[in-house]
């Protein structure tokens, strides 16, 4: 994220589950309803969710942080907000989109104009993003079998973020990345990759693909590392990675299925991006009674620890999931 930034951290990541979705539904055809699909993301998803969020509330109350404080300051309707997001998730996302103003809760263009600062009661802060995502799977498996939707729904997505540039709120937050109709747009060019490159690659050797998937993602590591570095705006080389990205994906996508260490690796992305806050907040705090930890250690010891609590959480939690979701998983032959 330091490399390419947050937003267009979040905003590849939002093409990458376009693809893989489409992998899935379209190519794979695992889930011969959607209602399996919903379950089988539920678990993907929920359980470690939950894990970190009581994690997070048991140690908010050992410590008597103040972020409960925030919840005597709010009305009820924010409140509402607020508690229905943290447990379903769903609407983490719209948070950003309201503020209060003299006791009420309003919609509001700018979420920092506000009397209290409502994403300070998202338990685990990060999972918006989950907000987006759950959004984008609740129509995905209506619309990606079918091209030609796909195809409309992208060109209308990216006319909304137009509209939202031209209004003068397109590169501000939170409209820059968490507005799930302008997003929409990131998942369907994920999708509409995998639907219109991959076949082009069915008749490459698998000794040709590895050659083109091992080139494609040395080059794509080169280019993220140099990112900050290209002489030119952020939004050009923001535009520019994007679309060497996506017309990678095929190949990024074949390299990680042919790479076992990088299946691990991958395998612990989640558990980092959903825990790293927990462990900042309790490395923060044990600092403070622990005076002779270094700041340069600081950075190691978060690294270290969310690293080995994304390895208990992927074994304990993730793994005896996985071998339930496969329960919900449909083959048909293709």
């Amino acid at each position: 994220m330091i490399l390419v930034g947050g937003r267009n951290a979040v905003q590849l990541f939002y093409i990458i589950s376009g693809f893989l979705i489409s992998f899935i539904l379209v190519e794979k055809r695992s889930y011969n309803t959607a209602l399996k699909f919903y379950l089988n993301r539920f678990l993907r998803l929920y359980p470690t969710y939950f894990f970190v969020a009581i994690i997070t509330l048991l140690f908010n109350l050992s410590i008597k942080s103040n972020f409960f404080e925030l919840y005597n300051h709010i009305p009820s309707s924010a409140e509402t907000l607020l508690i229905v997001s943290n447990i379903f998730l769903f609407g983490q996302d719209w948070v950003m989109f309201f503020a209060i103003d003299n006791g009420k809760l309003i919609f509001s263009s700018d979420f920092n104009k506000s009397d209290e600062l409502l994403y300070l009661g998202l338990i685990v802060p990060q999972a918006w993003t989950l907000g987006v995502e759950l959004s984008f799977y609740l129509i995905a498996p209506f619309i990606l079998p079918h091209k030609k939707t796909t195809f409309i729904l992208l060109f209308l997505s990216i006319l909304i973020r137009i509209f939202l540039i031209k209004q003068g709120i397109g590169f501000k937050d939170p409209w820059t990345y968490r507005f799930f109709p302008s997003e929409l747009s990131l998942f369907l060019i994920g999708s509409l990759a995998h639907q219109t490159l991959t076949p082009m690659l069915k008749k490459i050797t698998e000794k040709k693909m590895l050659f083109f998937s091992n080139t494609a993602t040395t080059f794509m590591m080169l280019f993220i590392s140099m990112y900050p570095f290209f002489p030119i705006t952020e939004s050009t080389r923001s535009l520019i990675m994007f679309f060497i990205f996506t017309i990678s994906m095929p190949f990024l996508f074949f390299f990680q299925n042919k790479n076992e260490l990088d299946k691990k690796i991958g395998a612990l992305s989640y558990p980092i991006y959903i825990s790293h806050l927990f462990i900042i907040s309790l490395v923060n705090y044990e600092s403070i009674n622990l005076a002779h930890l270094a700041y340069t250690l600081k950075p190691i010891a978060i690294l270290f620890l969310t690293i080995i609590f994304s390895l208990f959480i992927n074994t304990f939690i993730e793994k005896k999931v996985d071998n339930f979701r496969l329960n919900f998983r449909h083959t048909t032959s293709t």
